[in-house]
This record gives structure tokens, C-alpha cells and sequence, in this order.
């Protein structure tokens, strides 16, 4: 399938469902908004896959891409072989660890084989969930333009991606430039130590949910990031709202937004 038919498939995620869900966790027995950027993620999560009742979202099953070059062949053979920290990090949390190097000489045909290879996974693997880490020099053209393919092919696929790093970042970057609504099916992992991480975060009007001043951007993060994504997941679905538990509901001045109000009055 060729790029322009893949965007054609990409379309805006449902904000009736992000709505719904986060007013399910607005009415949870807890503060509103205590779970932060956990409700954010489960709530747009809910939006990519168009539902918002409990019963209806499910862990995604996830894989983690690392994207390189040939000339990071060696430190792929050794996530092959499972010896790469992001093998155990993404384990922690079901996922497995995929090396993908990129062969092509040309942008056209490197977004093509990045589309692919997402393609191929996804529907050979059953995976709701992405993450995207790169091993290649942060300049690299062809990896970053291949990671480019392979967010709009997930995007086109209702598969969300996770960024590690400021080479997925300007890979997300390069896609929204083909598909500006491709950025709703992206999530940030965390904000990296390499340099200009925030700065490339913020282009994509992105947030992270961690900062574990990581020196580099080859995955750890989105692996760790997993973990909270099954945590919003767990408490979207296991929670009771008030009304679920038969009790009153929050009075509003009770909420974490009146409770920060008054320390900030302070």
C-alpha cells in the first residue's frame, strides 16, 4: 500500500469517547483528576479505539520497535538476542522487544518499508500498542523517515505509539507534516536527557508522564511508559464510581481542583 493511501485511512480519534471516559473517571471514588496524566492517556486511548465503557477496553497486547540503521547492526543482534536493558523493561509489562533495521536509500521508499514493517507486525501479532525507539544517530534521514511511515501506518491502523527520545519525536514530527491528526494516536514515553528532548516534545504539543533523566532514546522510556498505561487501564476499569458503589457523590468541594485552589490561595 502506497503512503498516500495509508494517510487516507487516518482519521481523527472520537472525542465524544475521550469525553465519556474521562467522566468516568471524573465520577471514580477518588478526587477529580488525581490520576493526572493516567486519566489523560486512558481517556485518548479510549478515543483512538471509539469506546468508553469499562467492559469494552482490554490491555492492548504491545510490542517495542527500535529502529536503526545498518550501521547499529551489532547493538541490534544484541535486542535480538534479548541482552538490551529495553528486552527487560518491556517484559515487565508483557511486551516484546523488536529490532528493525532500515535499509532504504531513498525517503519515498523509506517511509514505504517503515509502513510496512508496522503493517506486518500489527496484523501478524494481534498488537494494540506501540512503542518506538531509536539506536541511530538523532540526524539519520532514512531511520527517522521510515519511523515516520511507521507512526502513520499505526495511526491508519488505530494503533497508538508511544515516543522514547527526540529521533521518534522528530519522526512524529515528519508525520504530522503528511497528517497533522496522525499526533491525537501519539503518546510521549518521557522526557529524555539527550538535548533538545523538551524542546521537541513541546513542537508536538506532547506531555510526559516521566523524567528519569535517561541519557538517550532507545526505548527504556515507552517500555516504562507501558506500565502506566496499564495502570490508567486498571483503574479505569477495576475503580467503582460513586454511583456504581451505591454511595453519594463527591461533594465538590471535596475535589482535588477545590482542594488546589485553596493552597494556591494560600
Amino acid at each position: 500500500m502506497h503512503i498516500e493511501e495509508i494517510i487516507a485511512k487516518i482519521v481523527p480519534i472520537d472525542r465524544g469517547c475521550v469525553k465519556l471516559a474521562q467522566t468516568r473517571f471524573d465520577n471514580l471514588i477518588k478526587p477529580v483528576g488525581s490520576l493526572a496524566k493516567l486519566e489523560e492517556m486512558t481517556s485518548r486511548y479510549c478515543g483512538i479505539l471509539g469506546v468508553y465503557e469499562k467492559q469494552d477496553l482490554d490491555y492492548p497486547k504491545r510490542d517495542l520497535l527500535v529502529w536503526c540503521s545498518i550501521a547499529e547492526a551489532e547493538q541490534a543482534g544484541k535486542i535480538i538476542d534479548a541482552k538490551w536493558p529495553v528486552n527487560v523493561l518491556a517484559a515487565e509489562t508483557g511486551g516484546r522487544c523488536v529490532a528493525l533495521v532500515v535499509t532504504s536509500e531513498t525517503e519515498e521508499d523509506a517511509l514505504e518499508e517503515g509502513a510496512a514493517l508496522v503493517q506486518e507486525l500489527v496484523r501478524e501479532s494481534g498488537l494494540g500498542l506501540l512503542g518506538f525507539g531509536c539506536l541511530a544517530d538523532v540526524q539519520d534521514e532514512m531511520v527517522r523517515t521510515a519511523m515516520a511511515g511507521g507512526i502513520l501506518q499505526a495511526a491508519a491502523m488505530k494503533v497508538p505509539v508511544v515516543l522514547d527520545g527526540v529521533a521518534t519525536c522528530k519522526a512524529a514530527k515528519k508525520a504530522a507534516e503528511l497528517a497533522p491528526q496522525v499526533l491525537e494516536y501519539c503518546f510521549a514515553g518521557h522526557v529524555s536527557a539527550e538535548e533538545g528532548a523538551e524542546e521537541a516534545l513541546e513542537e508536538l504539543h506532547l506531555s510526559a508522564p516521566l523524567r528519569l533523566h535517561i541519557p538517550d532514546g532507545a526505548g527504556e522510556g515507552a517500555a516504562l511508559c507501558f506500565t502506566l498505561f496499564n495502570a490508567g487501564i486498571k483503574a479505569f476499569k477495576e475503580m467503582e464510581t460513586f454511583e456504581e458503589a451505591g454511595v453519594h457523590a463527591e461533594k465538590k468541594e471535596f475535589s482535588l481542583a477545590e482542594q488546589n485552589k485553596k493552597e494556591q490561595g494560600k
